[in-house]
């Protein structure tokens, strides 16, 4: 095996850990979002279930939590696989980005389902009784927040780097063609 390939096969192995850590990110924080989220109580009356206007406050902090967790994981994430990347470049900008987007959408189902089911479909309440809503998001600016946050982590881990590692000094060495500089 050259340098080269070596060089190649090490990148091949951190490009897959990315993807790998991204879907696992999606999993905890899925986890975490079903375990942190106090989501709104719809109540048992004659009507049906309605959900009040006090307890409506509980629909808007799910999605409150679902996106702090996304700006805390997905920047801890970005920074730890742009310093295991190293100078990954465009590649490893976009790897980030998309990976930490799927993160989003995973911890998303994970934590719906893990969540409390649909209000309606809970059986044998009583009037009075309070039922908990799902765990919903129910736009796209909390999922923006995934990719922003991991392209800050991204400038964070890269922050301090300078110039290029040994490895790719190493691989450049012995790649590089050979030039005859006797005149």
């Amino acid at each position: 095996m050259t340098r080269a390939s070596g060089a190649r096969r090490v990148n091949e192995v951190r490009w897959l850990l990315i993807s790998i850590s991204a879907g696992l990110l999606g999993i905890v924080s899925g986890v975490v979002w079903a375990q942190l989220a106090d989501p709104a109580r719809w109540e048992v009356r004659e009507t049906g279930i309605v959900l009040t206007e006090d307890a409506s406050r509980g629909q808007f902090s799910v999605i409150v939590v679902f996106t702090l967790i996304g700006v805390i994981a997905a920047l801890l994430w970005a920074a730890a696989m742009t310093l295991l990347a190293r100078h990954g470049g465009w590649l490893l900008v976009a790897s980030v980005a998309v990976g930490s987007t799927l993160a989003g959408v995973v911890a998303w189902q994970v934590g719906m389902l893990l969540g409390p089911p649909p209000p309606e479909s809970v059986t044998g309440l009583a009037l009075g009784d309070r039922v908990p809503d799902e765990l919903r998001v129910d736009g796209i600016a909390p999922f923006l927040v995934w990719p922003i946050a991991a392209l800050v982590g991204v400038l964070l881990g890269t922050w301090g780097q300078t110039g290029l590692d040994e490895d790719q000094d190493e691989t450049e060495a012995a790649t590089a063609p050979v030039v005859d500089t006797r005149s």
